[in-house]
């Protein structure tokens, strides 16, 4: 007789067999052919992704199922090959999703910048020799408040007498102090809003100063004069100045006064605590602290205020020394291979670490009797590191390669080749190399990207860094509006090879190294030119770019930021040529008369 089965072999499923069975997992061999199906999935996605005949837009995953516009071109957004579009998303890793242009780089919208006023009567009797060197005080002018960010107007007596208070103003006979200090008043008001100053007062202080901060943003809600800059400095908007005219205009007083501001009530204008980065060289400065000055101007004007224009630069590069007391960094990533890319930063960093001549030699600024001299100090020292390091005090100079010409110093050759880059290169090594201290290794290019957008273009790194490409880099007169000074001449050499520490024989190499370093930047530099789709050269340069989307950007968006910085300056010089203190010419008493609407127009912003 057979036993029953054991219990635990006759138990019945818990399940009931009316309810709905769940369905079994997928047997291990089943599992397995799901996952190679998967892998393989995203193995050609990535060789799809890098295929050098794929555009860098498609990379991006611009084109969906439905079409997408570009955005229009805007007005002033080209400069050569160069594009660029301004716009609030400029942090977006890659420009080409805004743009669905492969060239166009999204920058930053540009900073309004608050016009900035002074008063020149070209028209009144003076040497040739003086009107030279007045206008050579009225550029340096211009520069300074340009670099800090201001549009600066040169304003003369016709301004004044498109004033409608003009009328009631000529009819009274005025002491000529007074008359002179009306008519730059009355120019102003016929201009509108914004700030007021002395040809002879110039900004010297770092871009962050309290005041400097606070005059960019344009609105000036109260009619303000500074302590200790008398008629140096004035701030307003357009109804206030023409309501002190006004009062003034009504006084009693009116025919015996010297000043304008005596004749109206004290409650009109506020008054703000003298200010730290303006420096006014008015007739009491230079007597209390450049009495060698006073003595020049007393004895030939003309050569008194070319002396004096000489003061001042001097004055304001030692700020600039002062201001970056630890120095200057020039980012110089793969050295060995690439120093040559570095030439240009490392001969701007010896020209702004060298104290400029002056005519009182261990002078400091009349806003700034505490400052260290240059004939106290050493030169600043010039450091080389290969990553970027965050410090007010130091000044970067960085020079972005495009992916292309990197590759090419690297390898040490002209040609290169598909197989070159995707077996033998990493991604993005220039962005990973300057950026690895401060983001670690781990972060993406996307990333990295983003992080140098906000260092180059950033409020808080645009003032304390400079960063070029190297083709084109900037030129001199593009380098004096960015820092806001004269610089000396420089130029551009290579390090020599007997310099260097080492043996006759090492010396050697080194040479040869850098006269290769030379031919393959010149090589690069035409690659970079070529624009014919069906050149070998063209299609070499898209798929290091394929390659390296992180440094391509980085490259683009560094080249778009300069030369837009070099158009809108252009811009205003050309609207400014006809008038004093221009970079040619000077305007000719009333020659300029018809210009100035065009002029007040573009200044309101109206086209």
């Amino acid at each position: 007789m057979m036993r029953p089965a054991p219990t635990r072999y006759r138990r019945k499923s818990s399940v009931s067999t009316t309810s709905k069975a769940y369905p079994r997992p997928a047997p291990p061999r089943q599992r397995t052919v799901l996952y190679t199906i998967i892998v393989a999935f995203i193995f050609v996605c990535i060789l799809f992704y890098a295929s050098p005949s794929v555009p860098v837009i498609q990379d991006l995953r611009l084109f969906h199922h439905t079409p997408t516009h570009k955005p229009p071109a805007q007005k002033n957004s080209t400069s050569g090959d160069t594009k660029w579009y301004s716009d609030w998303k400029w942090l977006n890793p890659f420009s080409a999703t805004i743009t669905l242009e492969e060239d166009r780089s999204v920058l930053p919208p540009l900073p309004q910048r608050p016009p900035i006023y002074t008063f020149y009567d070209a028209d009144a009797e003076k040497g040739e020799k003086t009107k030279t060197a007045e206008n050579k005080l009225l550029l340096l002018w211009r520069r300074a408040w340009w670099a800090q960010g201001f549009k600066p107007v040169i304003l003369g007596r016709p301004e004044a007498m498109n004033n409608p208070l003009y009328e009631s103003f000529q009819v009274h006979k005025l002491q000529p102090q007074l008359e002179a200090e009306f008519v730059r008043w009355l120019a102003w008001g016929h201009m509108g809003t914004g700030i007021l100053a002395n040809w002879l007062a110039v900004p010297m202080g770092p871009h962050d100063d309290h005041l400097l901060t606070y005059l960019r943003r344009g609105e000036y809600p109260k009619l303000t004069r500074y302590e200790g800059l008398g008629p140096g400095l004035f701030s307003g908007e357009k109804n206030a100045i023409n309501a002190v005219i006004e009062e003034a205009l009504k006084s009693p007083k009116l025919e015996q006064s010297r000043s304008l501001l005596d004749l109206v009530e004290h409650s009109a204008v506020t008054v703000e605590h003298k200010p730290d980065a303006i420096a006014f060289y008015d007739a009491n400065a230079n007597a209390e602290h450049y009495k060698a000055i006073t003595t020049m101007l007393a004895d030939e004007k003309a050569a008194g205020l070319q002396a004096l224009a000489k003061l001042i630069t001097s004055h304001l590069h030692l700020t600039f020394l002062n201001t970056f007391k630890d120095g200057f960094a020039v980012l110089t990533p793969y050295s060995d291979n690439a120093h040559i890319l570095t030439e240009h930063a490392l001969s701007l960093a010896d020209t702004l670490r060298s104290c400029p001549s002056s005519p009182v030699p261990s002078s400091c600024p009349p806003n700034r009797q505490d400052c260290t001299p240059c004939s106290s100090i050493s030169p600043p020292p010039v450091k080389m590191p290969e990553y970027f390091t965050n410090s007010s005090t130091v000044y970067t100079i960085g020079t972005v390669p495009h992916p292309f010409t990197l590759a090419s110093l690297l390898a040490s050759k002209k040609e290169i080749t598909t197989r070159h880059i995707r077996r033998d290169t990493a991604r993005d090594r220039w962005l990973t190399a300057v950026t690895e201290n401060a983001l670690g290794k781990e972060v993406g290019g996307a990333s990295r990207v983003v992080s140098l957008k906000e260092i180059v273009a950033g409020e808080w790194g645009c003032a304390r860094g400079l960063w070029i490409t190297e083709d084109p880099p900037p030129n001199h007169k593009d380098l004096e509006y960015h820092f806001g000074f004269e610089l000396s001449p420089f130029n551009v050499t290579a390090r020599d090879p007997d310099t260097l520490p080492g043996s006759r024989a090492e010396r050697k190499a080194a040479a040869r190294t850098l006269h290769l370093q030379k031919d393959l930047l010149a090589n690069a530099k035409e690659v970079l030119k070529e624009r014919r789709a069906d050149d070998e050269k063209t299609r070499t340069k898209q798929m290091v770019e394929a390659w390296n989307l992180a440094d391509t950007e980085a490259w683009r968006f560094v080249r778009a930021y300069m030369a837009r910085e070099g158009v809108e300056r252009n811009k205003w010089e050309e609207e400014e040529r006809a008038f004093a203190g221009a970079e040619e010419g000077r305007a000719e008493g009333w020659g300029s008369w018809f210009d100035r609407r065009l002029r007040r127009d573009w200044i309101e912003g109206r086209e």
